[in-house]
C-alpha cells in the first residue's frame, strides 16, 4: 500500500482527503497534486482524475455524494468533462475529472492505505508532464519534472513511455529541445540550478529506450 506525503497538501485539501474514498475507482489521480504526495517537493492545490471509461458528469455526481453539497461551483461540466469546486471544512478545493482518455498507463498506479484512492506511477506522470509542457508554459511542471528525474528516474526511459501513451505526435527531439527552452509564461522565474539539472539530463540522453510493455488503459490495473 503506498503511503502519500500528506504533509503537502494545503489545509483545505487535507480536510478533504478522507472523503475521497467516494471516488469510483476507476479514477486515477495525476497532475502536481500526485507528484507531490510521491516527492513531497511542493504545494499543489487541484485534485486532477484521468479515467479510461466514459461517463456524464452524473454519474460522478450521483457517486460522491458530498460533491452537490452545499453550493458546488462548475467550471465545466459536460461528457467526459467534469471541474468543479467545492466548499470542505477548511475551504474551497477544486476538483477535475476526465473520462474516456486512450493515452494509456505504462505501470500499475498506487493505492493509497488511507482511503483506497488510485495515484499515478512516477513513470506515468513524468511521462504526461513531458507531453504537458509541449502543450503550456507553465514552471510547476519543470519543477515536477526535475523533482521526478532527481528521484531517480531515467529521461531515457521516460521518451519511450511518453512515445508509448501518446504514439502520435510525439517526437524526442522535440521534447528534448521543449525541456530546456526557459522562455514563455512563467519559466524565466525557474531557479538557475533546477535549469542546470533538466540541461545535465538532456545532455545525458543519448537515445530513447522503448517501452517494450503494452501499455493498459488508466485505471484497469
Amino acid at each position: 500500500m503506498f503511503q502519500p506525503r500528506l504533509d503537502t497538501l494545503p489545509p483545505a485539501q487535507r480536510a478533504l482527503w478522507p472523503l475521497l474514498v467516494e471516488i469510483p475507482r476507476h479514477f486515477v489521480l495525476y497532475g502536481g497534486t500526485a507528484v507531490a504526495l510521491r516527492l513531497g517537493h511542493r504545494v499543489s492545490v487541484d485534485f486532477d482524475f484521468f479515467s479510461a471509461v466514459p461517463f456524464r458528469p452524473g454519474d460522478i455526481l450521483g457517486a460522491v455524494s458530498w460533491l452537490s453539497a452545499p453550493e458546488p461551483k462548475f467550471f465545466q461540466r459536460e461528457k467526459n468533462t467534469l471541474t468543479v469546486e467545492v466548499e470542505g471544512a477548511q475551504g474551497p478545493v477544486k476538483l477535475s475529472f476526465f473520462g474516456g482518455l486512450d493515452i494509456g498507463q505504462v505501470r500499475p498506479p498506487d493505492v493509497c492505505e488511507d482511503n483506497g484512492l488510485k495515484v499515478a506511477s512516477a513513470e506515468d506522470l513524468l511521462a504526461l508532464k513531458l507531453a504537458t509542457i509541449q502543450q503550456r508554459e507553465e514552471a510547476r511542471d519543470f519543477v515536477d519534472i526535475a523533482a521526478l528525474l532527481h528521484a531517480g528516474l531515467g529521461l531515457d526511459e521516460a521518451l519511450g513511455h511518453l512515445e508509448a501513451i501518446h504514439p502520435v505526435g510525439t517526437n524526442a527531439v522535440i521534447t528534448l529541445k521543449t525541456l530546456v527552452w526557459f522562455k514563455g509564461g512563467d519559466l524565466e522565474q525557474l531557479p538557475d540550478e533546477l535549469k542546470r539539472s533538466l540541461e545535465k539530463a538532456v545532455r545525458r540522453v543519448r537515445e530513447v529506450v522503448p517501452f517494450r510493455g503494452s501499455k493498459q488503459p488508466i485505471g484497469t490495473l
